[in-house]
């Protein structure tokens, strides 16, 4: 995956997240995937939130992390603290500022699994089927 197309993914994924619960921010977040490589931002401005492809010099954090643990974060399935202790993320900077993102996405709920069809069996033929044996011939054996 090129750098282009996870960051389209992260901006989509980006849209599902409460940036009114955010604090007032910007952030470096550098993707250390060596085939999607690259750098981009995200910073609250008003009651949006804007993420561009380009280095924020001016930031309040830098994030180093693996794109997937990033959507994953983005997705509610993990947080950045659990991306931390596996060692897929770094982070410097304002810690306080960077910890309103627990609260600002949403948390993943699985999709609720649909009980297993119970399997209905075939009506019983009420006649039973009869097997008919062919009756064996018998040899008989000349003695000479």
């Amino acid at each position: 995956m090129t750098f282009e197309n996870a960051l389209k993914r992260i901006k989509t994924a980006f849209a599902n997240v409460d940036a009114s619960k955010l604090a007032d921010m910007a952030v470096q977040v550098t993707l250390s995937d060596e085939d999607c490589g690259g750098t981009f931002y995200f910073k609250k401005e008003g009651s949006d939130l804007l993420v561009e492809g380009y280095d924020y010099r001016d930031n309040d954090a830098v994030i180093d992390i693996q794109r997937k643990s990033f959507m994953d974060i983005l997705a509610g399935k993990t947080t950045l603290d659990v991306a931390i202790e596996k060692g897929t993320a770094t982070v410097k900077g304002d810690f306080e500022k960077i910890d309103t993102l627990k609260v600002a996405i949403p948390k993943y709920v699985a999709p609720a699994k649909k009980p297993a069809a119970k399997k209905t069996e075939a009506p019983k033929n009420t006649e039973a089927k009869k097997t008919v044996k062919k009756p064996v011939a018998k040899r008989t054996v000349k003695k000479a």
